[in-house]
């Protein structure tokens, strides 16, 4: 499943700590936690050149190979876990060793010498690292739960935090904060030191764009550069247990699967592929990504399990208040999440591989391509790109460009609050917006996008109580730092967008999916699926009485309004969002006892 790490330590006065670390590694869900040790329960052979340093890690090294090369140190016989590679590194490069890391880590080192926590975190936040702290005690986790169980921390409402739920970008708001008052987290690229005189944080990495892009080269080596580094991305990813792949039948997902079973051919091993399709009953009234998933039935090394999440929708588990107790707001389509990762976990697999990210770097849509054009006076370059795009897409060219303009003028367009909040309680924070971009430029548009997903660190990475772990290889440092060094002309060609990925690609992705330009939904039935089970939701919503506390911060009689059927052929918004969400907020506030009934 995942490492669990937790630590407390007590300042009793200037000079004197105690502490208390712990690691459990969760691989096998039928045999439960394990407990990792610390460098002071191994054996003397074992314990390295740092008997005064303790460790509590969530980590995975990708470049362990240049990393034991930098640190020359003498690990014996026997080799360092990734553990222990910290440690070294810590060892040699003190408070600045995460810039010599690569990879996902959490990670906390006490230094009894010093008498000082060092709390470090991976560049991208795949791992959480989260903390709470009073004039006497800090405790650390890399999830919500452990913290809370501690005697004298608190269950409060961070009100100011969801508040911010009424403005677009409202997940920035307040970026290091969590939902849960008191408790924080430690920003991406960040490290941190805890001792009797304080806490002092800073950043080792931030992500940047030059003001002009790398020099240019040929777009054949372009592409074989960015091919090396996506095999890269996704071999340091798989470990030694059996390997499980999301497969939508997009370009995000398939180069991921094409890529993992390349990797895993050379190795004599096989990948397992999981798709959502529609159930037997539907198929007929919706089309699902079944056709695009089959062009890899033939690979020899793939083996495609379909799911159809049958008879499940957005509200399965509103009668379970412990499914959200750290994370409320989850997506009204995890119950396909859930069925994926049933499959993994039935496959012996604890990692689940996903596209997610690839629209920052490698299947950028390039929304602001036409307008940076337009900006540099590249008319004809404009007008040859507009043109041979509509008659790849059919469609206006004029309107394509008029909406990246009024997108870049007015950065929050169509942009709304994610839960219908009381308007007094609105009123009594009136939060703004924090997070907008005017930039005309791709590349600088395509950062500051990056780095808003980056400021998501506090509630939407590390603490959902999954199954499995996701890794996420488009999301990968060194992909997304390529893809913002190339010129924005390589996003597009030919009337092509995401022309990145199809063009690394070429010879490896089906042709069908190199150059589709259209996708189903995630959930094609999703609304038929959310008419289903609106009597749930009613039901729930109408036992919500009149002097109920969770009115002083929902609009109940709002969201009451919103409980409507769906049309399965239209999009609403209201029930693939607003509604499964607030639901799944009242959720979350029952855990805190002012909001009890």
């Amino acid at each position: 499943m995942s490492v669990s790490i937790r630590g407390i330590i007590d300042f009793f006065s200037p000079g004197h700590a105690g502490f208390d670390f712990r690691s459990e590694d969760h691989r096998d869900p039928a045999i439960g936690a394990q407990e990792v040790a610390s460098p002071h329960d191994l054996p003397p052979a074992r314990r390295l050149l740092y008997p005064h340093l303790a460790i509590a890690a969530d980590v995975q090294l990708h470049n362990r190979t240049d990393l034991l090369r930098a640190l020359g140190a003498d690990f014996g016989s026997t080799a360092p876990d990734d553990s222990q590679l910290l440690l070294a590194a810590y060892a040699k490069w003190g408070e600045q060793c995460g810039s010599f890391l690569l990879g996902e880590f959490a990670f906390a080192i006490w230094d009894e010498r010093l008498k000082r926590l060092f709390c470090c975190r991976d560049h991208m936040g795949f791992r959480a690292f989260l903390y709470w702290r009073s004039p006497t005690r800090f405790i650390f986790a890399n999830n919500i739960e452990p913290i809370l169980a501690c005697q004298g921390v608190p269950r409060e409402l961070n009100r100011r935090k969801l508040a911010a739920l009424s403005v677009p970008t409202a997940l920035h708001v307040h970026h290091e904060e969590t939902f849960h008052a008191g408790i924080f987290s430690l920003p991406p690229g960040s490290w941190m030191t805890v001792d009797s005189n304080g806490i002092r944080q800073q950043k080792y990495w931030e992500l940047t764009v030059d003001a002009e892009p790398a020099a240019a080269r040929r777009p054949e080596e372009v592409f074989e550069a960015l091919r090396d580094i996506l095999f890269q991305a996704v071999e340091c990813r798989i470990d030694r247990e059996p390997v499980t792949a999301l497969l939508s039948g997009g370009l995000d997902s398939s180069s991921i699967v094409a890529i993992a079973a390349r990797c895993l051919e050379k190795q004599n091993r096989q990948l397992i592929a999981i798709g959502a399709v529609l159930p037997d009953e539907s198929r007929g009234q919706f089309s699902d990504e079944r056709e695009y998933m089959e062009e890899f039935r033939s690979w020899p090394n793939i083996d495609i399990k379909y799911v159809t999440a049958q008879g499940r929708g957005p509200f399965d588990s509103l009668k379970d208040l412990s499914q959200f107790i750290v994370f409320p707001l989850r997506s009204s389509r995890r119950f396909l999440v859930d069925e994926f990762e049933k499959v993994a976990i039935g496959c012996g697999s604890r990692t689940l591989f996903w596209g997610t990210g690839g629209e920052f770097g490698v299947t950028n849509w390039g929304q602001r391509h036409y307008v940076e054009l337009a900006v540099r006076l590249r008319w004809l370059s404009l007008i040859g790109q507009l043109k041979r795009r509509r008659s790849r897409r059919h469609v206006s060219s004029i309107r394509r460009l008029a909406g990246e303009f009024l997108n870049t003028l007015f950065p929050l367009r169509g942009m709304g609050p994610m839960i219908p909040l009381a308007r007094e309680f609105q009123r009594q924070y009136q939060p703004k917006p924090a997070w907008k971009s005017r930039s005309p430029y791709l590349r600088h548009q395509n950062a500051a996008e990056i780095r808003y997903w980056i400021s998501k660190h506090a509630i939407e990475r590390g603490q959902a109580t999954s199954l499995t772990r996701s890794a996420t290889p488009l999301f990968d440092k060194r992909v997304l730092e390529f893809c913002l060094a190339v010129p924005a002309i390589m996003n597009e060609r030919d009337g092509y967008s995401r022309y990145l990925v199809r063009g690394a690609l070429d010879g490896l992705l089906p042709r069908r999916i190199q150059w589709r330009t259209g996708k189903a939904p995630f959930s094609p039935d999703y609304f038929v699926r959310y008419n289903a089970q609106l009597g749930i939701a009613r039901d729930f919503v109408a036992a919500i009485g009149p002097g109920d506390p969770v009115r002083r911060v929902i609009d109940v009689d709002q969201v009451a309004r919103l409980l409507v059927p769906a049309d399965p052929a239209k999009p609403s918004a209201a029930a693939r969002d607003d509604v499964p969400v607030s639901l799944y907020m009242i959720n979350f506030l029952r855990q805190f006892p002012e909001f009890r009934p």
